[in-house]
């Protein structure tokens, strides 16, 4: 495995592994379909539900550093309104925190959390005057393939199509099912690639399938694999208007000695040949694209590019190296509908709908336009900022470049 998928799949790893629960139930009989046949639209399968993440803090009295990959600072629904945070700006500032985050009266001067929140919902990159001009990603589908989502998110619930789950998320005991609750990983890059507030292509159509990347990762690649021919089965009977362009998949550790790996194999090979771009942390080792995700200084503008700086877990950034913002982030949460997620530190997981959407809005202003082309428009236009960091994605000039 090259160093570069290593590092992505660990980050991934530890964005997945420590939060997966089983509470829902249903009836043995109740099982999921992949059927594609008359789908009526919006196709929901199930409405995972809302995941509790009280268990991750509790009640606390002091700050803890815990290094988990996200944040210096693990504040997820947390009751911190017994702690003195008046001398604690900076540690904020590299704090994971949600909308059920209880928060003391004694915050420091210049922090307010629902203003950071705020702050980094916008996806950067001076995407939103894209969205002004009406390049929205409209009439384009976006196929993602990931951990259970909560479907009834407002980011994204009025873009979405299509959600099936399979088998991966559920086991069977005593002759009933239990389902994974929403998961952290799954609204987040949904939000991502087609948020109202915080996606790229906001109008995109979302299609989606539920699995357990633990699973697919441990065990058998083969359920990744039928989901990749779900989809692109299902896009043979889309009207011409919301064809899926683009999957994003945030997982990239293929293993040759897994069970199902040919499946995978072939499966991204037809998605290939019909013309539908795949999207994965692993895409250097497959396609030659190389990518990275972009550091960023906190509170600074998503939208000037001098607010980017290297990865923070692998600095590798060349010009030949497409680079998008995965740093202080305000996303979509698992634990209500309208409750919103900050993580100051990001994966590749984030890149994949990132990319995904600049995609979307580059096949509505040129529908005939090719993942080859798209990255070499994209590489050609990348920004080098003043601090001489290169490659940095600038969905603006690929959208000029393609309009001329």
């Amino acid at each position: 495995m090259k160093h570069t998928t290593l590092i992505s799949y660990l980050l991934t790893a530890i964005l997945i592994f420590p939060l997966t629960a089983c509470t829902q139930q249903l009836p043995a009989s109740s099982a999921t379909t992949n059927s594609t046949s008359n789908i009526s639209s919006p196709h929901i399968v199930r409405y995972p539900s809302t995941a509790d993440y009280t268990f991750l803090v509790g009640k606390i009295n002091e700050l803890t550093k815990t290094e988990n990959g996200m944040a210096e600072i693990e504040l997820r629904s947390g009751d911190l309104s017994d702690v003195d945070l008046s001398d604690s700006y900076d540690l904020l500032l590299e704090a994971a925190f949600d909308s059920k985050t209880v928060w003391p009266d004694s915050l420091p001067n210049g922090f307010d959390p629902n203003a950071v929140m705020e702050l980094y919902k916008d996806p950067g990159l001076n995407v939103k005057s894209l969205h002004h001009k009406g390049i929205t990603g409209k009439g384009i589908g976006i196929g993602i393939i990931d951990q259970p989502l909560l479907v009834e998110h407002e980011e994204y619930k009025d873009q979405l199509a299509y959600y099936e789950e399979d088998e991966t998320i559920q086991h069977e005991e005593n002759g009933n099912i239990f389902y994974e609750d929403a998961s952290m990983h799954g609204p987040a890059v949904a939000s991502i690639a087609v948020g109202k507030n915080t996606g790229v292509a906001p109008e995109a159509t979302l299609y989606y399938i539920g699995e357990n990347f633990v699973t697919i990762d441990t065990e058998d690649h083969s359920p990744l694999a039928s989901a990749l021919n779900q989809l692109l089965d299902l896009n043979k009977n889309l009207p011409t208007a919301n064809k899926i362009r683009v999957i994003s998949i945030s997982w990239g550790n293929e293993n040759k000695n897994r069970k199902g790996y040919d499946e995978y194999m072939s499966a991204l090979a037809r998605a290939k040949e019909e013309g539908v771009f795949v999207l994965t942390t692993s895409l250097e080792q497959r396609e030659g694209f190389q990518l990275n995700g972009l550091g960023k200084k906190p509170l600074a503008d998503a939208n000037d590019f001098n607010s980017y700086k290297p990865c923070r877990w692998y600095p590798e950034h060349t010009s030949n190296r497409l680079s998008a913002p995965m740093d202080y982030r305000c996303i979509a949460s698992p634990t209500g509908s309208s409750d919103y997620v900050v993580y100051p530190q990001g994966g590749w997981s984030w890149v994949m709908p990132y990319l995904a959407g600049t995609y979307a809005l580059a096949c509505q202003v040129k529908p005939d336009i090719t993942p080859d082309e798209f990255w070499k428009v994209a590489l050609e236009t990348s920004v080098t900022n003043d601090a001489s960091l290169p490659g940095i994605i600038n969905p603006c000039g690929i959208i000029d470049t393609l309009e001329k």
